[in-house]
């Protein structure tokens, strides 16, 4: 696993407007392994260097039919299979290393935009679709992988292939040199011709992958709400139109990369018969031994296919470019929550105060005004009000979801601006509306954030009495280890919520925090979660977010919102005997 101080050096060298040195940079805890693969890979790629010099020396030998033929062909020979056995062992060994490194630097792109999801603000997930981060952890952390394969393989042994040849082709012939030298400027202007185009338009089929990923993932989560409605058929219309944009970028990206390849393939091919016509002649003329006609031609090949094999993986290296860039949308974005060196709260009692507490999305829609208030520790508070009258901000405020705009929040007389929030949720339980399990057993989803271990079987047991669980348990065919589908869809809204509420117990919080915990539940659901609430808050700070007045009337002391301005405070039978906002709700249910 990455260490805390590599996921740190690769935040901090994390460029996407500079993406070859942020790929240097990725790779920096892995230089071992890429130099091993390197001095290996060069071994290894030795028979395909010397093969054309070899052919040129058994050709020129067998022309010249002198006494030393035989003893040349011979010794030509074993070179040339010595360096082609040695590749069994070094191509193992290449492969090895390098799949070390990649896979480690997969691993640590990985691990670090996972991370920094954890570290970015509610704020940022509530703006990006959650589909187009999966595209970033998976598409995009694989194709830098296969980017930095592809420099390797293809990269490195071009520059290779080029440098032997060149610098061989200079010491038995200087002129036929320079023409070879010809084919590198001659590439670098295909390339930045195409260049451009290509960069925007694979940019651009990647914007489209993203959406689609976002929008598969929120039909994969509407179907049952699209079967509910017969609306199957406009679902499908839809996905059909992301799908054809898809497409249609997709087909443009595979023309253009073929017109590129193609005219990069006949340009090279026309330059290496006129090699050939040329150094034909030279051996005419008998400037060089005929064995070296096929020996240039070798060489000429060698740099041809490099050069070419550079070009045609310049889009993949271009998809490669755009995934650094795409992943730096994550790990460069600064609006994360700020924790790092802030005050670490190891207990809490409870007790909160909100001095002039305001918040506002923006500078016309103030969701919370001038809100104090003081909480005793142990105390239960009701929150009440119509919607939008700023409850849910408020208790987004109370978790540190976000940061007040206006006033402070003190915590157990800390302001809350200058703690480290990560130790302070510790002591905190939510127990939401939406209840998210995910698709392990009733033990898992109980225990979920908890080491299973550090739990004794008889708490987990006291937990599910106090969460009125006995009965559910005993129903399932398999007691706690009882698996219950994904996002638990084979229980019914109450048991949800009273699983919520053990997973809540079972961190023995301080502060609990219920957010319309019983809306959506039936009368019978309703009693078996009030009567689970009623155990849960004895002696804990509990703030109580509910419409229904069975919820409301056990809290201490209830908080009627309007406009996200307090407009009344109370008990229940205070509030009712002063006839204001408070009696008006009742009202409204009776």
């Amino acid at each position: 696993m990455v260490t805390e101080k590599q996921f740190s050096s690769l935040k901090l060298s994390f460029r996407r407007s500079k993406p070859f040195r942020t790929l240097l940079k990725i790779f920096d805890s892995e230089k071992r392994n890429v130099t091993i693969a390197l001095i290996v890979l060069t071994i290894k790629h030795s028979p395909a260097l010397f093969l054309p010099l070899i052919i040129g020396n058994v050709i020129n030998a067998v022309i010249s039919h002198g006494p030393n033929t035989l003893n040349s062909i011979l010794l030509n020979s074993i070179f040339i299979m010595v360096l082609l056995f040695q590749n069994i062992f070094t191509h193992t060994l290449f492969i090895k290393y390098l799949s070390k490194a990649n896979r480690s630097v997969e691993h640590n792109l990985r691990y670090a935009l996972v991370n920094q999801m954890q570290e970015l603000s509610i704020s940022f997930h509530d703006n990006f679709e959650s589909g187009k981060l999966q595209t970033k952890v998976l598409r995009d952390a694989e194709s830098v992988e296969i980017l930095s394969r592809q420099l390797v393989n293809v990269v490195f042994i071009g520059l290779l292939n080029v440098s032997f040849a060149l610098v061989t082709s200079i010491f038995y012939d200087w002129l036929v040199a320079v023409f070879f030298l010809f084919t590198i400027p001659l590439a670098i202007i295909i390339a930045k011709f195409f260049q451009g185009r290509m960069a925007q338009t694979n940019k651009e089929y990647r914007r489209q992958l993203e959406t689609m990923s976002a929008r598969v993932s929120e039909m994969v989560h509407m179907i049952p709400i699209a079967r509910a409605h017969a609306v199957e058929d406009i679902e499908l219309m839809h996905m059909g139109r992301h799908l054809q944009k898809v497409k249609e970028k997709g087909i443009k990206l595979d023309v253009l990369n073929a017109i590129f390849g193609a005219s990069s393939w006949v340009t090279f091919q026309t330059f290496q018969f006129i090699c050939l016509l040329v150094t034909a002649y030279m051996a005419y003329k008998g400037r060089i031994q005929v064995g070296y006609v096929v020996m240039f031609q070798g060489f000429f090949s060698m740099i041809v296919n490099s050069v070419n094999a550079i070009i045609t993986i310049s889009p993949e290296i271009n998809r490669g470019l755009d995934s650094i860039n795409s992943l730096g949308e994550i790990l460069e974005s600064p609006d994360i929550e700020l924790n790092e060196g802030k005050r670490r709260v190891d207990t809490v009692k409870g007790h909160f105060l909100f001095e002039n507490l305001s918040f506002n999305y923006n500078d016309e829609n103030h969701a919370l005004i001038d809100f104090s208030l003081e909480v005793n520790p142990g105390e239960s508070i009701a929150v009440i009000g119509e919607s939008g009258s700023g409850k849910s901000t408020l208790m987004n405020l109370i978790i540190g979801y976000r940061r007040p705009t206006g006033g402070k929040i003190w915590l157990d007389n800390i302001n809350m601006q200058e703690i480290d929030l990560r130790t302070f949720r510790k002591h905190l339980a939510v127990v939401p509306q939406n209840i998210v399990l995910f698709s392990g057993s009733v033990r898992e989803n109980i225990l979920y954030g908890i080491e299973h271990f550090n739990v004794p079987e008889e708490k987990i047991l006291e937990i599910i009495q106090m969460a009125k669980l006995n009965e559910l348990i005993e129903q399932l065919p398999e007691g706690l280890e009882t698996l219950i589908g994904e996002h638990g869809d084979k229980l019914s809204g109450g048991q949800k919520q009273r699983i919520a509420i053990a997973r809540a117990l079972i961190r023995d919080p301080r502060v609990i925090i219920f957010d319309e915990a019983t809306s959506a539940l039936d009368v019978e659901s309703e009693k078996y979660i009030q009567d689970s609430i009623g155990e849960m808050i004895k002696g804990r700070t509990t703030f109580i977010v509910a419409h229904r007045l069975s919820t409301i009337r056990k809290a201490n002391r209830i908080v009627v919102l309007h406009k996200g301005r307090i407009v009344e405070t109370g008990s229940h039978s205070e509030l009712i005997a002063k006839q204001g906002e408070y009696s008006k709700l009742v009202a409204m249910q009776s």
